[in-house]
């Protein structure tokens, strides 16, 4: 028995260490630390996200595809996504980013600071911004995205 538990704590060593040496790809521009209001764009979208959300996770995609178009029709440059971590952890939030590819910043929020800005949020939550008199105002919102993002890109869109 006490061989057993001797081996299993080397292979658990062994695995912390293999793992936590192991590079990735960086986070897309800071993840920690962004903040959508120093944006230069014309639009900002921000996706409120719960890492443990079922939804969420399945409207991922989705918000990508969303971001992908904004990309085809030129567009990128002139609205930025942020993905954000509705009650997330730094460590939650680039999980999130990794196992569903986001290519764009994700900001953890686990105070919930940045979705207090804008009311009842309740995630899967797209809101889409723009500056108006140097403040970001609140122009569209949505709990749809599936299947939805031309309808969606000709609402926000500059």
């Amino acid at each position: 028995m006490k061989t057993i538990l001797s081996s299993l704590a080397t292979l658990s060593v062994a695995f912390l260490i293999s793992a936590c040496s192991q590079t990735s790809s960086p986070a897309p521009v800071g993840t920690t630390g962004v903040d959508y209001r120093n944006s230069r764009a014309d639009v900002v979208v921000l996706s409120f996200f719960d890492m443990y959300c079922p939804q969420c996770q399945k409207d991922a995609k989705y918000v990508n595809q969303l971001h992908a178009l904004t990309r085809q029709r030129g567009q990128g440059s002139k609205i930025n996504f942020y993905a954000i971590g509705w009650n997330n952890t730094p460590l939650e939030s680039e999980m999130y980013r990794k196992r569903f590819n986001v290519n764009y910043p994700v900001v953890p929020d686990k105070n919930r600071s940045i979705a207090h800005r804008f009311g009842t949020v309740k995630p899967p939550l797209l809101i889409a911004l723009r500056k108006q008199g140097g403040q970001w105002k609140e122009f569209y919102r949505t709990h749809k995205v599936r299947g939805k993002s031309e309808i969606i890109y000709s609402k926000i869109k500059p």
